[in-house]
């Protein structure tokens, strides 16, 4: 019987693996676009991704959704990829939101630091509601912190820290926060 582990290591993308993604313009937001990974984001093929989120961010998209609930893995320059397109969405003062994360796509963003810098959510239908709910003048919104009693503002829903004691606070699209 072969061990678990030995069985995880034959399912990890092979470089070279193609990533397909596609893309649809939200019905409910022109300016949205929801992205879907298929295959795995590699070194190998990280030209042809950027190059298709390069078609999809047309000029008149302000606010990219990606779902990664179908991707096989995501390597350090996939991940270095979102930054730049965060970045290039919030000089046209949009965002990013990525969505249906796994766990180990969690960790990866966990270990580089990045926890908290990206808007995420559940799955895309989640991340289009937190968009409606922006829209329709939930967020921002000022807030206590459940942990310490300071007044945070959040601008968006997901994860973020409080500034004062740095407890874990999920905000979610109706304006409800929780601890963790």
């Amino acid at each position: 019987m072969p061990s678990r582990l030995l069985s995880r290591i034959q399912k990890i993308p092979q470089p070279g693996s193609d990533a397909i993604i596609s893309s649809q313009t939200s019905s409910d937001f022109p300016d949205c676009a929801v992205a879907r990974f298929v295959g795995a984001v590699t070194d190998a093929n990280l030209e042809a991704v950027a190059q298709s989120f390069d078609a999809i961010l047309s000029e008149s998209i302000h606010y990219l959704v990606v779902d990664f609930s179908t991707i096989e893995d995501i390597g350090p320059a996939g991940i270095g990829l979102m930054l730049v397109l965060r970045q290039r969405l919030r000089d046209r003062h949009g965002d990013i939101i990525l969505c249906a994360m796994r766990p180990r796509l969690e960790r990866m963003q966990r270990v580089l630091g990045l926890e908290g810098y990206f808007t995420t959510a559940p799955d895309s239908q989640s991340a289009l509601q937190s968009l409606k709910n922006v829209f329709d003048g939930i967020y921002p919104l000022s807030v206590r912190c459940p942990a310490c009693d300071t007044l945070i503002d959040i601008e968006h829903p997901g994860r973020g820290r409080c500034q004062t004691c740095e407890a874990v606070i999920t905000a979610f699209p109706d304006g409800a926060i929780t601890l963790g």
